[in-house]
């Protein structure tokens, strides 16, 4: 049975303009979707020519950057001694999980590894992660990233020097460990 324009409770054009009114209200506002390093590095590297080593040069001047937001952060955070006297441990096995949980996959693109680090923990500063990978002659082979994140935030750890040559490479990759400092 069809419906009689003159019985519906709200026409197109009202439920149209309903529909963006409240759209913007029902979306959740997102949480800081992007790290202080991809913001940087989307602002930095805006061409399509840009070489690898461009690219991994403007990634180094991104860490360095937020490297220094976040130690600013720190001593707003009154956490400036604690990152001073870090000397930072291996995390345990459930700590791991739960950084890597709450961080989404890390990165290799321009010969240079990212992960975008999110810190659950509240009692422990993240100082480095510890990646291990596959040369060309297939034996493995360990990097450090260093990054600082202080609790409840969100970094990126970054070795600018990652070769990704050989396809295998990058299903070899792995993160070994994580590094950490407790702030009492």
């Amino acid at each position: 049975m069809p419906l009689d324009r003159q019985k519906t409770w709200i026409s197109a054009p009202r439920a149209l303009a309903l529909l963006t009114v409240l759209t913007p209200a029902l979306t959740p506002a997102p949480a800081s979707a992007e790290t202080c390093f991809r913001q940087c590095l989307a602002s930095r590297v805006t061409s399509s020519e840009a070489t690898d080593d461009q690219i991994r040069f403007e990634m180094k001047g991104c860490r360095d950057r937020c490297e220094a937001e976040v130690k600013a952060e720190a001593e707003r955070r009154g956490l400036t001694k604690a990152l001073a006297a870090c000397k930072p441990e291996p995390v345990s096995i459930e700590e791991f999980r739960a950084i890597r949980g709450a961080s989404p996959s890390y990165v290799v693109q321009s010969n240079a590894f990212t992960w975008d680090l999110k810190n659950p923990l509240p009692d422990k500063i993240v100082r480095e992660v510890e990646i291990v990978t596959q040369t060309m002659s297939l034996a493995d082979t360990e990097m450090t990233a260093p990054a600082t994140v202080l609790p409840g935030e969100q970094s990126t750890a970054l070795v600018a020097g990652f070769f990704d040559g050989y396809p295998n490479a990058r299903y070899a990759t792995r993160v070994k460990a994580i590094w950490a400092c407790p702030i009492r």
